[in-house]
């Protein structure tokens, strides 16, 4: 038995405002069906490594961007310390759903 892996490039050209449009919102459909939490997610911290111990109280927060595609940080809105709500990078590996 053989098995053969083939890569494919297709050239497309996008000359309207409005076909970028549709190519970029196309990427962005794919990218958000493909990451492992949707904006809006409420997830748990299960390791805080990486984490300064000011940042993300009680271990949860909300999914801003997740795209691991290029990137192995998930940004999620959680509380600092101080109670202010902040925006903090932390490794999707360390995250599970709420």
């Amino acid at each position: 038995m053989l098995t053969l892996t083939k890569t494919v490039t297709t050239t497309e050209t996008l000359d309207t405002p409005e076909a970028i449009a549709d190519h970029v919102h196309a990427e962005f459909l794919r990218r958000v069906e493909a990451a492992p939490f949707k904006f809006g997610d409420r997830v748990r911290i299960t390791s805080r490594d990486g984490i300064p111990p000011e940042f993300m109280i009680g271990d949860v927060g909300t999914v801003m961007l997740c795209d691991p595609e290029f990137s192995q940080l998930t940004t999620l809105l959680g509380v600092n310390t101080t109670g202010m709500t902040i925006q903090f990078p932390v490794p999707t590996a360390n995250l599970e759903a709420a």
